[in-house]
Formats: C-alpha cells, structure tokens, sequence
C-alpha cells in the first residue's frame, strides 16, 4: 500500500523531481456518460441513492470497493450532468486508486480519470472548492505516474489548490494548505518550477492551525521543516503526528495506521534523509 494522508492527495504530489520532456497534462476529457461507460443507465431520480451506494462501498477502503464507488459516482454524474456531487466523489476516489493500485497502469489509469472528473467537475460548477481541489490532487498524481506531463501540470495544481484555499480553507481538513505545503516542499524549484520550502513551510504552519488535531497536517509541517533544515522542529512535528494518529478520535479514521507508519519512519530517518 502506497503512503498516504486521508484520501491522499497530499503525500505523492511531485513525483516531480526530474522531469524529462514536456507533455500536456490536460487533454479535452471524454464525456460523462462515456467515463460511466455501461452504469450510465439511471435517471435522476436515483441520484441521491447512487450516491449514498458510492459512499458506503468507498468507505470500506479495499480496492474492489473504491473501484466500485468510482464507478457509482460517475452513474450519478451520468444520471444528472447538472449535480457536481458524483463527479467530486469521482475524483476522490479515483485519487485514492491511483495512490493504491499496484499495478503502474491502473494507477495511471485511476489519476487520468480523477484529473477528467474534477475537469467535468468544474464545468459544472466553476467555483466549487472540491472540484478544484481534486483536480489539483489527480493531476499531481498523474505527474507522478507520468512525470512528462510535469512541467505543464504544476501551473495548474498550485492556480487549483489556491482556488480552494481561498474558497474553504478548512476543505479536507485544511487540505489546501497542506497541499500547497507539500507541492512548494517538493516540486523543482525556480527556474524549473515553483518549488520554495519557507513558503512550504508557512502553508504547513496555516494547516496546523486551521486543524491542530489532524495527524497529516503534523506530517507535511514534518516535512517542511525537514526542508529548511529545522530538525528538532521537525522531529517534534513527526511525534504529534504520531501521537495524534494513535489516539482518539483521529486513531478511528481508517488512514490512521498508515499515518503512524509515516511518522515512525520519517522519525528513524536520520537528519531527516
């Protein structure tokens, strides 16, 4: 199972390092109904129910049912083109596949289809802060899976996670922040791209506050004080992650484990490598 933070958008951003080539990483996508393919059959009226099935079986966090809820969100958004919620549900969950498939294909498969809901996503409603989010989780994601499309992604993912920081900073758990943290902490820096670890860090720091008690949060300020060469700080961060990650209420949420195995390990690497 690949790291991750809740849903984890956050910890694989950048496999974006090296970047050879150039590719684009957005492409006009398939329509709807093709990206439901054969579960494009309902009405609207089945709509608050296909979501509620979608739901139930991501919740389970195995792979057949993510795969599965992927598929229910897209019939809904099949069933009416006019509702965002099962594109939005598409894109997260396909987010959560491509960081857990194990096969290379399908995770590229799994981003790609994330990065053409959250676009379908924002068609329908341009301002939503999900939609945006999303897009900018995917296409993180499908850089890493296909670090061509890179260098035209990055633009992208930070104009996106911006748009939902300004629009509900406390999305995800202050997801944006954290998202933003990790991008600037990882991506190349000028004249490559936008990589800048203090400005990492301060998105990092805005995260820890907006949500003091989520373990991931505690994870990327870990990181990004990593970055800028503050080790004890850093150190400190890991154990409240680990800490939090290991006691209520954050202990119930399904990611937990694996929060606390990124803590643990982030805490035996030495000065941080």
């Amino acid at each position: 199972m690949r790291p991750h933070g809740r849903l984890a958008i956050l910890v694989p951003l950048c496999g974006l390092g090296v970047l050879g080539g150039c590719a684009r990483a957005l492409h006009e996508p398939p329509s709807v109904a093709a990206l439901a393919g054969s579960s494009s059959s309902h009405g609207p009226e089945e709509v608050e129910d296909l979501l509620v099935q979608a739901q139930a079986l991501f919740d389970r966090r195995d792979l057949p049912s993510a795969r599965r809820a992927v598929a229910t969100w897209l019939a809904a958004a099949a069933a009416d083109p006019g509702r965002s919620e099962g594109l939005v549900g598409a894109a997260r969950g396909g987010t959560w596949l491509a960081e857990h498939e194990t096969d290379p294909g399908a995770r590229l498969q799994a981003a790609t289809s994330a990065v053409q809901a959250a676009q379908h996503c924002l068609r329908v409603d341009p301002l939503s802060p999900p939609c945006s989010y999303w897009l900018g989780a995917a296409l993180g994601l499908q850089a890493r899976e296909k670090p061509s499309t890179g260098l035209s992604a990055l633009p992208t993912i930070v104009e996106a996670f911006e748009r939902a920081a300004e629009g509900d900073p406390l999305l995800e758990e202050a997801g944006p922040d954290r998202a933003l943290a990790l991008l600037f902490v990882r991506a190349p820096g000028w004249p490559t791209g936008p990589g800048d670890p203090e400005r990492g860090l301060d998105h990092a720091r805005h995260a820890v506050e907006r949500r003091p008690g989520y373990p991931p949060n505690h994870l990327a300020l870990g990181e990004a004080l990593k970055a800028v060469g503050e080790w004890e700080a850093s150190a400190e961060a890991y154990r409240r992650a680990l800490e939090l990650a290991e006691t209520q209420p954050a202990s119930g949420d399904r990611d937990a484990a694996d929060w606390a195995k990124q803590a643990r390990d982030a805490l035996r690497s030495p000065s941080g490598e």
